[in-house]
């Protein structure tokens, strides 16, 4: 019973340590060895050993028929409880027609992660600004260049994220409050959080590396063309005598108007 509950705590453990690689890209291993980190994998890891005892303790085969052998029953017994664990604690129970929010066991897993997070942003936060990574670099000039690379070096990049970094590029090119410097910082923090401190650091080398178009020279202005004087510039038309339109009342000889009939106009 001690290898099947080894086997379900490496089951949940790692089902939970999958999720902490998902959540922060940019630093796995830290997250992974934070104190928060490691109360999410035990917490994922217990409750599979526990999903693995109640199994076994009610006898569940699963359908299974009686000559199954018993290595493959164990099997099938680990696996369930190890998936089966993970499924429970991220239930949530919530009013079908309301707005509030979800109690379950997924609230003790959010409240971890919301320790891990809090400890991990004040982590990364201190490692960012150490030291400066981009500089030589202009906001101005080179975010557009720098959002590119860095996001080329992802093999997936989500959409969201995309429509993000436009949102904030437009944001902070708006912003007259901050210099070039500032918006550059603000920038990086973000493109940092996506691919990794060392892959930011790289990619403003290569930048800093590449050497600077020259500006192209404006282009000669054409001469003007001659003017035109002005009684050259345009003919005047023959003057068209007006045209008199005949009313459709036409004075009569006993000096009435007469209504003339409208085939007549």
């Amino acid at each position: 019973m001690t290898v099947e509950m080894f086997l379900a705590a490496v089951v949940g453990g790692s089902i939970g340590l999958a999720e902490l690689v998902a959540r922060y890209r940019d630093k796995p291993v830290a997250a992974l060895l934070s104190p928060a980190g490691l109360l999410y994998v035990f917490v994922n890891a217990c409750a599979s050993v526990v999903a693995l005892i109640a199994v076994t303790a009610s006898g569940w085969t699963f359908g299974l028929p009686p000559a199954t052998p018993t290595s493959s029953l164990l099997v099938i017994r680990v696996i369930v409880a190890g998936i089966g664990a993970a499924a429970v604690l991220r239930m949530s129970f919530a009013p079908a027609h309301g707005r509030a929010m979800g109690t379950g066991p997924i609230v003790l897993l959010n409240g971890v992660l919301r320790i891990a997070d809090s400890e991990l942003e004040r982590k990364r936060a201190l490692s960012r600004l150490s030291h400066n990574d981009l500089a030589g670099l202009s906001f101005e000039r080179d975010h557009a260049a720098l959002a590119e690379l860095c996001c080329h070096l992802m093999r997936e990049f989500d959409l969201a994220e995309a429509q993000r970094l436009g949102g904030l590029a437009a944001e902070l090119s708006d912003r007259d409050d901050l210099t070039d410097a500032d918006k550059l910082d603000c920038w990086g923090l973000e493109l940092t959080r996506l691919v990794g401190e060392r892959a930011l650091r790289q990619a403003a080398r290569r930048l800093r590396d590449r050497p600077r178009a020259e500006p192209t020279p404006p282009a000669p202005e054409e001469p003007a063309a001659p003017a035109v004087e002005p009684e050259y510039a345009m003919e005047t038309a023959p003057v068209r005598p007006p045209i008199a339109k005949a009313s459709r009342l036409a004075a009569s000889t006993n000096g009435r108007s007469e209504r003339k009939p409208f085939g007549d106009v």
